[in-house]
């Protein structure tokens, strides 16, 4: 075996086999610091993982060690390079020490990555080169996307149904049986679109020769004969001697069999019945062939010979029966797979071209468009030597689970380092682990490991190295990793090449232990519903709920509770410190059910992070902010309202809203009135007071800013914390947090209206794998549930595997079938999947071949879940309703099991359990503190700057009120005009009445709508203000325009200008007022508190055109009137 620190030599290329646990990432950054160490320039370095988060940490680890060596003492500093198999003379000690100000200081960092992101730096370098919009953005989440591509690929059939995409998608959909058949299908189509890329890659017409490869590789020809024709024409005397061998031993259906022969043999039938009628003689409903033997009577009724005869025919029929139904399958699984690959193509066309209308790539696009800059562009070589003379030093972690486009994109640059001048120093570091490859459904490769392992050795003599020793785990874990998967093992074939492991922590205390199954609670089942009418306000409905795995999670969560109450140790003898509920890690393959376990922790009252994913917006919390923004935008929205009032934000109670429910008029307007008679501290009070601020806020503010608001004023966080246990207020605050973000990250925060951003939230709803998740709670210590594929790389004390008597089998149909061999430039077939019934023997050939690559993944999970655990690893389940098989569990019992293990389920221990030290109770003494002089004295803050928002000014001037409250009717007639002005001059939309009123909820038909858009239109028409709304070529005009100065004294000031025209004579704004009452009589009355806004206004323009005189005048709208203002400026 090889020194495993050799693998960090700088001067060697070399593979790394490293189980988990085993300290890869600690030899990856031991390579890179001997790199730097022997001089090698940061920048020239290149490392490659896979998720942000494990480039992040690659990065800080190699801060980290840097900055040890250059702080540590020289006998220390020393002993760390000795640790790393570096040299340790005054030179390189010299080096070490000046390492970390080195990198610090170097303008190109070591590059540590993922895949993705060097994607998307070369494409960002060669955008030309590569066909890519310079500047394009990367999408993560492409749900929308694919729907609407969807729906334009359903339109285009809708269109022309006798159409080509019309056709196949008749054709697709009778084979899938069902819309939501052909929709799997589809999307996954669109999900291997890089496979099917790769496939047709290079053909002139991609579509047509996948065809004509898909009838080869089922052997089928559209241009033969139809097989049944054939069968029924040669074997037409056999079946009539079979028919009538038949009627000699007229037992149970032997004389309808025989009659169905005789009609098969009639050829005015259609040829399908016929065939159908002959194969049920020979076959099942089920397809297999019937059970037919020797027996005395049927011997005695048929003669020994005919006996004989009657069972070689029934052999020899059913063989040539079935070879007739495999060519049909293979038949319709061709005509299907064209049909699939035809509107897969179109499919992906639309998707594609949906992105590139938005300058947007995908994680495939990155992938392909890098592979093929890398490759076959024109531009291939110049792009390769140009990264070629960056990269040196090429390090790709976790390779195990690399695709096969990712590794073909590497192989340009591998082939390069390795044609390179053999003076230059250049290296190659891959690590991996094929038991730890999980990420199939990604399209994760783990053949390939051993593939680049091969072509490394024989192109760059790279050299192989294993790591098979934990620096995790103690024994007890390690030993039930070696029972389950070593010679003897029930999974012994499971894992490719395992080694049985060893641990370096022999002393550490380490238990297994299998919890009991959770069994079925007879009788527990509710009772199935009657066929009588049921009245649902007096009696509920009787759902099935299966409790088995809420009472798994009540024993995991009372196994916690326990090891927290005796102080279980956790670390080694001399550092062991009480467990706490951060050291604990449940585990599950799916989320199917972590939402019974958490349910389980609340009522246990154990402070968790959850597994589930885009469950934000389902978060009671969340749900509430939403019904609030629905009611300033709704207010006719009783439900919403109701859930308002209910909530920690207003507290009523149900007494409050009963109140409400019986009183006259709208929810709001019995509000209003109940307000009036009670406190301004009751809750139904407060709720009005606030909402109808808010709602004055709601179409002025942007929404994060009218959120901001809301939390401020509601005092939102320390309500809805104060209405939740401890345990679960610091998952509120999260969430309540996220919620607040989500406001900007929604299309970059650029939603127009509350209308739009409540519109967004409910779409997003819809998209499982494009809702927001819920944020990670911060502060104390929580278990965490977490998928298996989640807690990829990490770790914990204790693991909690749970539903492990689960059996997962997935045959799914209707899913792509890809064979890409490892290694291999593309697929060499890519088939559509259809039902069990529907499979030829190619298929089911194929399937074999992939389903035991699906057992291996299943091995390499229970492998990664087993191996997260440092100490102590608890199993647990549920026993299946159906079936003696127990899955993972069944496998760990047979493992761990023993004699004793009949009575009790099986424990695995090694080591001795030290004792956890002595709670240390510190007692405070109670003599007087000392405070010095200095923290007496008071702080005089420096004055904050002020903010000015003249609009601000001139409403609480106008209306006798504080700034953002006003007559709320006014100020939606306002709001609606300005916006009716907006869209008729800035974009001269002549008909945008029904999008404003869509926009604001309103009716646009109604007749005070009516009015305001008429009020807005005559304004259009009038020849006097021709100069205001349709200026000349030579003036320049805009809409709403936002203005943010500073004056002298530090006031910041900040407003919109309804109209500004530009011309080089004059500076003209104008200022919309609304004011349903104004007349020629009393213009200069409502005039002057606008002195001061228009006088701002025009300060600030004239700074931005200096020397210009300034015009600002008021257009009063419903006079129809415009009033010039005195402002002073020029």
């Amino acid at each position: 075996m090889t020194n495993p620190l050799s693998a960090g030599s700088p001067g060697i290329n070399a593979t790394v086999m490293a189980s988990a646990g085993t300290g890869k990432t600690w030899l990856l950054v031991t390579r890179l610091v001997r790199l730097l160490l022997d001089g090698v320039r940061p920048d020239a370095i290149l490392a490659i993982t896979f998720t942000r988060k494990a480039a992040a940490e690659m990065q800080t680890r190699l801060n980290e060690r840097l900055f040890e060596l250059a702080c540590a003492e020289d006998p220390r500093q020393g002993k760390l390079l000795q640790m790393m198999g570096a040299p340790s003379d005054t030179e390189t000690r010299g080096r070490a020490r000046g390492l970390y100000e080195r990198i610090l200081r170097a303008r190109q960092p070591v590059r540590t990555t993922t895949f993705h992101a060097f994607c998307q730096e070369v494409l960002r370098r060669f955008p030309l080169e590569a066909d890519v919009p310079p500047g394009f953005e990367l999408i993560e989440r492409t749900g929308e996307l694919e729907r609407a591509a969807w729906e334009h690929l359903m339109a285009e059939a809708t269109a022309e149904p006798d159409g080509a995409v019309g056709q196949d998608l008749e054709r697709l959909l009778n084979y899938c049986g069902s819309l939501d058949g052909l929709g799997s299908a589809l999307t996954d189509f669109l999900g291997h679109r890089s496979d099917w890329w790769a496939y047709t890659e290079n053909q002139n017409e991609p579509v047509a020769w996948a065809v004509s490869e898909a009838a080869r590789h089922l052997e089928s020809d559209p241009d033969d004969l139809d097989p049944r024709i054939g069968f029924l024409e040669a074997h037409a005397g056999e079946l009539r001697e079979f028919a009538e061998l038949l009627l000699r031993h007229p037992i149970r259906d032997n004389p309808n069999l025989a009659e169905g022969l005789g009609m098969a043999l009639h050829d005015e039938a259609p040829l399908e019945a016929r065939f159908e009628a002959a194969a049920t003689a020979f076959l099942r409903k089920d397809g297999e062939q019937r059970s037919r033997k020797a027996s005395q009577s049927q011997a005695k009724k048929m003669t020994e010979t005919g006996q004989e005869r009657f069972l070689a025919l029934h052999a020899s029929l059913c063989e040539k029966v079935l070879r007739v139904r495999d060519a049909l399958s293979r038949r319709d699984t061709a005509a299907a797979t064209g049909a699939w690959y035809r509107l897969g193509e179109r499919l992906v066309g639309h998707f594609q071209r949906f992105k590139e209308e938005q300058r947007l790539l995908d994680f495939a696009d990155l992938e392909w468009r890098a592979y093929r800059l890398l490759s076959d562009a024109d531009n291939a070589h110049w792009v390769q030597f140009k990264l070629d003379q960056r990269i040196d030093h090429l390090l790709v972690d976790e390779f195990q689970d690399t695709n096969p486009t990712q590794w073909r994109l590497l192989l340009p640059l591998l082939e390069e380092m390795a044609a390179g001048e053999s003076e230059r120093r250049r290296s190659v570091f891959l690590v991996g682990d094929v038991k730890q490859s999980i990420y199939r459904f990604r399209r994760a490769d783990p053949r390939l490991l051993p593939a680049a392992h091969e072509w490394l050795s024989s192109a760059m003599a790279a050299h192989g190295h294993t790591l098979h020793v934990s620096r995790r785990s103690a024994t007890a874990i390690i030993e039930c990793v070696n029972r389950v998967f070593g010679s003897e093992g029930p999974l012994a074939d499971g894992l490719a090449e395992f080694t049985e492991h060893d641990t370096f922590h022999h002393d550490l205390w380490g238990r297994v232990e299998m919890l009991p199954l959770v069994e079925e609670i007879e009788g527990g089942e509710p009772p199935e519903e009657s066929d009588r009418m049921r009245d649902p306000l007096t009696e509920p409905r009787c759902i099935a709920n299966d409790g088995r795995y809420r009472r798994e999670g009540q024993q995991i969560a009372a196994r916690i509770a326990a090891l927290i109450t005796d102080g279980t140790p956790v670390g080694n003898s001399t550092e062991a410190r009480p467990m706490h509920y951060g050291d604990v890690l449940i585990l599950v393959r799916s989320r199917t059910h972590a939402g019974a376990y958490e349910a389980a922790l609340r009522e246990a009252g154990i402070p968790y992070v959850g597994a589930d994913r885009g469950t934000l917006l389902d978060a009671l919390e969340v749900r509430d902010l939403v019904a609030l923004l629905e009611v300033l935008i709704t207010p006719y929205n009783h439900l919403s309202i109701a859930t308002v009032l209910r909530s920690p934000l207003f507290g009523c109670s149900n007494t409050d809203l009963v109140t409400l429910a019986l009183g006259k008029g709208s929810w709001l307007e019995r509000l209003a009135m109940s307000a009036d008679e009670l406190p301004p501290s009751a809750p139904l009070a407060r709720a009005h007071r606030l909402l109808t601020a808010w709602r004055c806020l709601a179409g002025r503010l942007p929404i994060h800013d009218l959120l901001d608001h809301i939390y401020s004023e509601g005092d939102v966080l320390s309500r809805y914390e104060a209405a939740f246990p401890a345990h679960l207020q610091p998952r509120i605050r999260a969430n309540l947090g996220r919620f607040l973000e989500l406001a900007l990250e929604i299309d970059a925060g650029r939603y127009p209206s509350l209308t739009s951003f409540v519109a967004r939230l409910s779409q997003l709803r819809e998209f499982t794998g494009e809702a927001p998740d819920e944020a990670p709670a911060c502060g104390g210590e929580r278990v965490r549930v977490m998928t298996i594929h989640a807690a990829k790389g990490l770790e914990a004390p204790l693991v909690f595997l749970a539903d492990t008597a689960a059996v997962r089998q997935n045959d799914s149909p209707f899913r792509a079938l890809v064979d890409w061999p490892a290694g291999a430039p593309r697929p060499e077939r890519l088939l559509l999947v259809g039902r069990k019934a529907q499979q030829d023997t190619i298929t089911r050939n194929q399937l074999d071949v992939d389903k035991a690559a699906e057992q291996r993944e299943q091995a390499n999970l229970l492998y990664v879940a087993l191996t997260r655990a440092r100490q102590m690893l608890f199993i647990s389940g549920c026993r299946p309703r159906r079936g003696e098989e127990l899955g993972w569990y069944g496998l760990l019992e047979t493992a761990l099991g023993t004699e004793e293990a009949t009575i009790a389920p099986p424990v695995l221990e090694s080591g001795e359990r030290p004792d956890p030290p002595p709670v240390q109770i510190r007692t405070r003494e109670n003599s007087p503190l000392s405070v010095p002089a200095a923290l007496g004295r008071a702080i005089d803050p420096p004055p904050l700057p002020l903010e000015v928002s003249p609009s601000s000014r001139v409403r609480a001037a106008a209306h006798g009120g504080p700034a953002g409250i006003m007559e709320e009717d006014a100020l939606l007639r306002g709001v609606v005009i300005h916006r009716l002005l907006e869209l008729l001059v800035g974009e001269g939309n002549p008909r945008c009445d029904e999008a404003v009123g869509q926009e604001f909820g309103l009716d646009a038909q109604e007749p005070e709508f009516r009015s305001w858009w008429e009020e807005a239109q005559s304004l259009l028409k009038r020849a006097d203000l021709a100069p205001l709304f349709h200026p000349g070529p030579e003036c320049q005009a805009f809409c709403e325009v936002p203005i943010a100065y500073r004056l002298d004294d530090g006031c910041v000031v900040h407003g919109i200008i309804d109209r500004l025209i530009v011309s080089t004579e004059q500076l003209w704004i104008v200022d919309y007022k609304t004011h349903h009452r104004a007349c020629e009589d009393n213009l200069a009355e409502l005039a002057e508190p606008y002195d001061e806004q228009l006088r701002l206004y025009a300060e600030g323009v004239a700074r931005l055109w200096p020397g210009r005189p300034v015009r600002a005048s008021l257009l009063f709208t419903a006079a129809g009137t415009l009033y010039d203002m005195a402002v002073g400026t020029a």
